[in-house]
């Protein structure tokens, strides 16, 4: 009876369907830890192997890192935001601002000091904006974020002019760039973030409401103060990108921050996430990922793909991601996305 049982078993596995083999793969307990490794030693090998080694080149080595660390700052700010169910796609907007009147802050005091906090200050205040829209007006936080990102652009286009760009004095980039700030920054808002998200009471609330909405508030659980803290938490890091922009090109023009909102939400998810919340969300995913997005950008334009053509790829791999890493339906009602 066992034998026939398990040849009945074994029959049924081998004529899985397509979506039911993809299912079994996603449902499995070491696919999330495996799963971005897997990815970036593939984008490494294949960009590798394409450009005959010149991937490996120490200054395009050093150009995927400075990218990197500007989406993996976001999108490890922005993983508080998705861990509560929230979208928002308005940070590289939101970048392009800050850094702009960081840079015109600079110019005028002659401050470093004054370059990096209002920058900051200008990506929070954006940020808590955009969350007093949602939470105060009722808006969904996806139908502002589209809204402001044309708002914010065309405010940082008047303030930078005719000339496109502005610059800030190269001994400033480099003294910062060689003084390691960057890497200091990024490294303390990292470890400050997964300390928060994963060993603290905020980080547990933002998990459950964004796995389950309606049973989180029966306990007690406040919606709206989660949802401020995700956006301040993440216009810390947008802040601190913004900063990293302008170190990197000694400059922001008008085109500073231009698609950063869809390689954050691509390093999520190739880091392992959903960018619908709940219990696989982490704060760590977009490290991984931004490493993985930035060789993926590199490389594509390394073997001469054109950038419409480059956007267009991320996409449709942005959206296989997204099936793959998406939570599975709950027995219980969970929060409406969209």
């Amino acid at each position: 009876m066992n034998a026939t049982a398990s040849v009945k078993t074994n029959d049924r596995e081998l004529h899985l369907s397509l979506k039911e083999r993809v299912e079994v793969i996603r449902s499995n307990r070491y696919f999330l830890m495996i799963f971005p490794f897997a990815m970036l030693a593939l984008m490494i090998v294949i960009f590798g192997v394409a450009t005959q080694g010149r991937f490996f080149k120490p200054s395009v080595l050093k150009g995927i890192l400075s990218q990197a660390i500007i989406i993996g700052t976001c999108a490890t700010g922005v993983a508080f935001i998705y861990s509560n169910g929230n979208l928002d796609i308005s940070i590289g907007a939101v970048l392009g601002m800050a850094s702009t009147l960081g840079v015109l802050a600079h110019n005028a005091t002659g401050s470093v000091s004054v370059f990096v906090l209002v920058s900051v200050g200008t990506a929070l205040a954006l940020m808590a904006f955009n969350c007093t829209m949602s939470v105060v007006c009722h808006i969904k936080t996806i139908t502002v974020a589209i809204v402001v990102t044309q708002i914010y652009g065309a405010i940082t286009t008047l303030l930078i002019g005719g000339a496109g760009k502005i610059e800030i004095p190269y001994e400033v980039s480099s003294g910062m760039e060689d003084g390691g700030f960057r890497y200091i920054a990024f490294f303390a808002y990292f470890l400050f973030c997964v300390i928060i998200y994963h060993y603290t009471k905020v980080g547990r609330e933002l998990r459950f409401l964004g796995g389950n909405e309606s049973c989180a508030q029966q306990t007690g659980m406040s919606n709206a103060k989660a949802t401020y803290i995700s956006f301040l938490m993440t216009g810390l890091g947008v802040g601190l990108a913004a900063v990293f922009s302008v170190i990197d090109v000694s400059a922001v023009s008008v085109e500073t921050g231009n698609g950063l909102g869809m390689d954050v939400m691509l390093a999520t998810v190739l880091g392992g996430m959903s960018i619908f919340g709940g219990a696989r969300s982490n704060a760590y995913a977009g490290l991984v990922g931004a490493l993985t997005v930035a060789a993926l950008n590199k490389g594509l334009l390394m073997v001469g793909v054109s950038s419409a053509l480059i956007q267009g790829i991320r996409g449709v791999i942005f959206l296989a991601l997204v099936y793959l890493n998406s939570e599975r339906q709950k027995l219980l009602p969970s929060r409406v996305q969209f």
